[in-house]
């Protein structure tokens, strides 16, 4: 064991001569060797410690004594630890370049010499209503939809995805000549549109070149359109305008179609109903050749009493020739001739009400005529106020959908842009060196916690 102690003792001194040397640095004296350390006297057998136990006891014997070695408390030399620290220096600093530094020029180059200018057009709109009660309000306000009415932000989620779909890819491509204007040779090879595609990869560049934002407390739409000239952005922006108000008016136009639908299916069998009624009137008037049966009855009654008045004057006349005349005076039995006369017609004139007259079989009673009359001008008088009731609610229901018009008012309609805003190289280069960065960074702290443990 001494004899090992000496000779790592000449090694170490040896090396620290070699690094003496490398520096040139003035002679050093040689440093006398270190005094051997005395090796432990272990015993190669040893016997087992007894320890006391706290009742007293003792431990089993048998246990084996740890050994101590004094090569298990020697660091590495000082040489190896600064080598290993200069080669992991090296290899971040190689690292940091490969992984932060290169990305950011490449990106830098990318922005100054291929990608191309991007012209932005702002424009901004809103779905409106003709009128919009305070009560909608406050509701939409308290289930969290902010000022705009809750049919009005229900349109401006159609209008928002309406731009976005693939319908208005399709309308920009036979109506804005879309492929060509985002396919121009002038555009970088990232950007630049490729005229084959399929319509879903188109409708997903579509998304990228163009966004729209919904504010719900202000129910205010911003549309921006991106594109490689500044006239081309305006002409795409006026486009999708356009076909958004004509989607916003058909909207409109078929809410107050659909709520005037109903109305008018009332109205119009309401409509049938006193036209049938009225008919049923003029096929009975013709069919009797009588135009009031009502008319019929109350002359009829008016002759009847007219009659019994009559008789009430000739019964007066007969008892005044009775006082003074006998019974078979022939002024007393002609007035009572015409007494039974004139009763007899009042019978006849009665039973003519409650019965059909001889040899008219197919013309019915006065009652029943009168009856079936009566029926036949309810119905009619019926139909009549269901027809302008119909005609009260339709008129409602038209006012109604009036106020519940909605329309596109666009008071930003974008104007052509002076300069471009896109692709934001500096932005963009700032993040991508800051997300390197911050990787790197994590990888070199993690190299450094694996380095100290190793060494």
């Amino acid at each position: 064991m001494e004899r090992r102690q000496r000779a790592i003792a000449q090694r170490a001194e040896a090396r620290e001569l070699a690094e003496a040397k490398g520096k040139e640095a003035a002679p050093v004296e040689r440093p006398e060797p270190a005094p051997p350390v005395p090796e432990p006297k272990v015993a190669t057998n040893p016997r087992p410690v007894q320890r006391s136990q706290p009742g007293g006891g003792q431990q089993g014997r048998g246990q084996p004594v740890t050994t101590v070695r004094p090569e298990s408390f020697m660091l590495p030399p000082r040489a190896q630890v600064e080598k290993t620290v200069s080669r992991f220096s090296r290899l971040l600093k190689a690292s940091f370049v490969v992984c932060v530094v290169a990305p950011t020029i490449v990106a830098i180059l990318f922005y100054v010499f291929v990608a191309s200018d991007q012209y932005a057009t702002e424009s901004s709109f809103a779905v409106r209503g003709s009128t919009t009660s305070s009560t909608s309000i406050d509701v939409s306000s308290m289930l969290g939809l902010g000022s705009a009415a809750t049919n009005e932000a229900s349109d401006s989620f159609i209008v928002q995805n309406y731009i976005l779909s693939r319908e208005m890819v399709q309308t920009l491509i036979s109506e804005a000549n879309f492929l060509e204007v985002y396919s121009r040779p002038s555009a970088d090879p990232y950007y630049r549109l490729d005229p084959n595609l399929p319509i879903e990869s188109l409708v997903d560049y579509w998304n990228m070149m163009a966004s729209v934002e919904f504010d719900t407390d202000t129910g205010i739409m911003t549309l921006i359109v991106r594109a490689f000239r500044p006239s081309d952005a305006e002409a795409i922006t006026r486009k999708v305008l356009e076909k958004s108000e004509a989607l916003v008016n058909e909207l409109s136009l078929r809410a107050r179609e659909d709520s005037l639908k109903s109305a008018r299916r009332e109205v119009e069998i309401a409509e049938e109903r006193f036209a049938n009624a009225r008919k049923a009137v003029a096929a009975y008037r013709g069919d009797e050749r009588e135009i009031d049966p009502s008319a019929t009855a109350t002359s009829q009654q008016e002759l009847i009493g007219e009659l019994e008045a009559e008789v009430s004057r000739k019964e007066s006349e007969l008892a005044a020739l009775r006082s003074t005349m006998s019974e078979n005076a022939p002024r007393v039995v002609y007035v009572q001739n015409q007494i039974d006369a004139l009763r007899r017609q009042i019978a006849t004139e009665r039973l003519s009400v409650a019965v059909a007259r001889e040899g008219t079989e197919q013309q019915p009673a006065l009652t029943e005529r009168l009856s079936r009359y009566e029926e036949l001008l309810a119905e009619r008088e019926f139909a009549e106020k269901a027809y302008i009731s119909t005609l009260a609610a339709l008129e409602a229901a038209r006012v109604e959908a009036l106020k519940q018009q909605r329309y596109l008012a666009v008071f930003v309609r974008g104007e052509e842009p002076q300069s471009s805003l896109y692709p934001e190289a500096i932005r963009w280069t700032l993040i991508l060196f800051g997300s390197l960065f911050g990787i790197w960074g994590i990888m070199a702290l993690v190299g450094s916690a694996v380095r100290d443990r190793v060494v």
